[in-house]
């Protein structure tokens, strides 16, 4: 393990020196005179009032004392803070902001002092006491008064943080949104944040002078001209600002505060680029919602109509409904369907059109679920039902995995990778950030349109399209970035999704994703399902298809609907199933135990498999073997099974026995008593031989406390006493798996008496509409 990072004590005056740096070298055309100011201003400050007044920024809030702010490395803190004082970087707590903050951050002992020193002697006896909570001593100082500049001057050194405005819009035009401190560059000297390696300085220029030694590249500005930067800064403080007052997920303005958002808006800057016209849209739509919440109706329409754009037309679109304004709500709903801004807003005017009008009683929501196919898993799948599904899919011969978004978005990545990252006008305006800030808007396709079409075009030869992305998925894997997740097997469900899809179909989903990528790179089904491709077939993929897996309880959100209707108007095979929980009268159990050197998979090693495979209450086989674990066994360990060096001396290791062991396990339910221990300790063996064991699991602690409560112990030892299971030889693998495969039945005839009708109704349903579906089955195709 390499050593932890230690950072100077100076650490934070030249992560600043070096932003310091950066800023100068891409916005020297974007700074004016109060930001030279700044900037010249702190340099002519000594080395301790620097570190000092970093030190306050780096903190919570805008008012300290002194005391509080010792630091090993400031030599001489009277002086520095004099000379923060004599130049403007620092105050005394004086402007009403100052006073909330001071009241904010005092601790109980500051509130106390401050209430001895303000109030007269006979008005000390009306204080709460001492003890009183944080909450009461703050209401008694604002009740008496005693938020006072002179007061708080005789309590204590206090100290207000000053020339942060110039900072703020420094930060924003480095990092393009809102930041309070330099924390991305501690976390990248830690090593805790990766950055660079998307572009190479070959591409992106040389480092700017003074950057701290370091080498990195100079990425172009952020903004071409001081209006656009100052309108995009002027809308990330206006969202800072409803952020502030919406503290809460269910807060709510007051009337007085939209009405002074409302006033206040006819000094919004005009959004002069596409990222700031969407931030312009969410602000407003923000406000919109705001208003209905406080029944305010025309007010809301105000906001929704002067943000424009997707979701605030489904808003507007609800509310003309409700107010019966028909006119209005033609002209929007034709609106949305001639000209709309993503797919979610077509197909939601598509199907509100419909049900307004009479043409259909249902939402195409309600009719894709109606449609559904069901799909009965056993309960033991209930807090993963997508794998549950792979598990079921699997045993009837496909190929599946659980991708969802992942694996467009990693086509995507990898096919325009040099226009994402290898652009010399590529978004990427400094080492922290993981993809093209532009993606999220119209601007990307308009700036690589051309290239991006080129790219789209290699989709059109399957063959050389697999050939391109095998060779970018070997040039760039793992490279950190911000569009897709890498993993090993990532290639083979990518390629099989290029062979297998309809002609074009890739290429029109890719084209949405650059055009607006921020509406179109989620949604997407849960698993894709494939056949293994023949030599009569030509190599290509055969029954490609896509399903969103639904769970009881769960909904189908408009992202998801969206896809799914897309991507089927393109030609992909795809619906929607809804689980069904069942208990499975035909399960196959594996009941595993394991002896091992130690308590640890990733460094001991097993000693002694047994196993039982149980199906319909019977065994159906067994197996047990010692293995050569390839070291000595601990005395201690020996003691407690009985097994010793001289017994397994002869014993197979487990690459001897791993292809019999994983042909008995397929397909099984592994169960053991403590299944993470033994499941834990079998996958590690198996991994050593390059297998990856992915099986279900059962544990019969867990399940013998919920089907046998009140028990005085659920060990292995008690259960098979107090039951009357025999178990001759404790910590022997087999006759621990014995034991355990017995006590198994037994719940599982617990769980049947709870559950036989269920199985009964729900096994019927799954012979109907299951799987039968999956073989084309129009009524359970997602269709119109």
């Amino acid at each position: 393990m390499p050593a932890p990072v230690v950072l100077p004590p100076d650490y934070y005056l030249q992560h600043f020196a070096e932003f310091l740096a950066r800023v100068e070298a891409q916005y020297a055309g974007l700074l004016g005179p109060v930001e030279l100011q700044f900037i010249g201003d702190y340099r002519a400050l000594s080395p301790d009032a620097r570190r000092l007044w970093l030190r306050m920024f780096s903190r919570k809030g805008t008012v300290f004392a002194l005391a509080d702010l010792q630091y090993a490395e400031i030599s001489d803190q009277p002086a520095a803070a004099t000379l923060l004082l004599q130049s403007g970087f620092a105050a005394r707590p004086e402007q009403d902001a100052d006073l909330a903050n001071w009241l904010l951050k005092a601790n109980k002992q500051q509130l106390w002092d401050l209430l001895q020193l303000g109030l007269a002697q006979n008005q000390l006896l009306q204080l709460p006491k001492k003890s009183a909570d944080k909450a009461t001593l703050q209401q008694a100082v604002t009740d008496a008064a005693l938020l006072q500049p002179a007061l708080l001057a005789q309590s204590g050194d206090w100290l207000a943080l000053r020339q942060t405005d110039a900072l703020q819009y420094l930060l924003f035009l480095f990092f393009g949104r809102i930041e309070t401190d330099l924390s991305a560059f501690t976390l990248r000297d830690l090593g805790v944040m990766a950055t660079g390696g998307l572009r190479t300085e070959a591409q992106a220029g040389t480092a700017p002078a003074g950057a701290a030694d370091r080498s990195e590249p100079l990425y172009q500005a952020r903004f071409l001209d001081v209006a656009t930067a100052q309108a995009a800064y002027a809308y990330a403080q206006l969202k800072a600002a409803l952020r502030e007052a919406l503290p809460r997920k269910n807060s709510v303005l007051s009337p007085e505060q939209l009405q002074q958002w409302q006033a206040q808006s006819a000094l919004w800057p005009e959004p002069l680029d596409e990222r700031t016209e969407l931030a312009r849209e969410k602000l407003c739509e923000a406000l919109g919602r705001q208003a209905e919440r406080l029944g305010q109706v025309d007010t809301a329409i105000h906001w929704y109509l002067a943000g424009g754009g997707y979701p605030a037309s489904e808003r507007l679109m609800r509310l003309y409904h409700k107010l019966g304004r028909r006119d209005e709500l033609k002209a929007l709903l034709a609106q949305m369907q001639t000209e709309p801004c993503c797919d979610e807003e077509y197909y939601l005017a598509l199907d509100f059109s419909r049900r307004v009008f009479k043409q259909s009683r249902i939402t195409a929501t309600t009719h894709l679920l109606q449609q559904a196919a069901v799909l009965a898993l056993d309960e033991l799948w209930a807090n993963a039902p997508e794998q549950g599904a792979l598990f079921y899919y699997r045993q009837q011969g496909y190929q599946a995995e659980h991708l969802e978004n992942n694996l467009w978005l990693a086509l995507f990545g990898l096919l325009l990778w040099p226009q994402l990252f290898e652009a010399p006008d590529s978004s990427i305006y400094n080492e922290f950030e993981r993809r093209p800030r532009d993606l999220t808007t119209p601007l990307f396709y308009q700036r690589h349109g051309v290239a991006i079409e080129a790219q789209l075009k290699l989709l059109d030869d399957k063959a050389a399209a697999c050939r391109y992305l095998l060779a970018q998925s070997t040039r760039h894997y793992g490279k950190q970035n911000a569009i897709f997740s890498w993993y090993p097997e990532l290639t083979r469900p990518l390629l099989a999704l290029v062979q297998g899809a309809p002609a074009g179909a890739l290429a029109a989903v890719l084209r949405k994703m650059a055009l607006d990528f921020r509406r179109h790179s989620s949604g997407y089904p849960d698993l894709m399902l494939w056949r293994d491709c023949d030599s009569e077939n030509n190599g290509q993929v055969q029954d490609l298809q896509f399903i969103e897996i639904k769970a009881p309880g769960d909904s189908v959100r408009r992202n998801q609907l969206s896809r799914l209707y897309s991507l089927r108007d393109l030609g992909f095979a795809l619906r929607l199933e809804r689980v069904q929980w069942v208990l499975d009268p035909a399960r196959i159990y594996a009941v595993v135990d394991v002896e091992t050197t130690g308590g640890t998979a990733g460094n001991d090693r097993v000693t002694e498999i047994g196993l039982v495979k149980l199906q319909y209450g019977r065994e159906i086989a067994r197996y047990s073997t010692l293995i050569n674990p390839q070291r000595r066994i601990p005395s201690f360990i020996s003691k407690l099974t009985g097994i010793t060096d001289r017994m397994v001396a002869t014993a197979p290791g487990f690459s001897d026995i791993a292809a019999e062991l994983w042909q008995l396990l397929q397909g099984c339910i592994f169960v053991a008593h403590n299944v993470r221990f033994d499941y834990g300790f079998i996958r590690a063996e198996f991994a050593r031989c390059g297998y990856t064991l992915q099986l279900p699991q059962l544990c019969t602690v867990v399940e013998s406390r919920r089907y046998f409560p009140g028990l005085a112990s659920y060990s292995l030892g008690n259960l098979t006493a107090h039951f009357g299971i025999e178990l001759t030889q404790h910590h022997r693998a087999f006759a621990d798996a014995a034991a355990t495969a017995e006590l198994l039945l037994l719940i599982n005839q617990q769980r049947s008496a709870n559950a036989t009708a269920q199985i009964t109704t729900n096994s019927e349903e799954h012979t109907t509409g299951g799987f039968d579906a999956l073989r084309g089955d129009p009524a359970s195709v997602v269709t119109e």
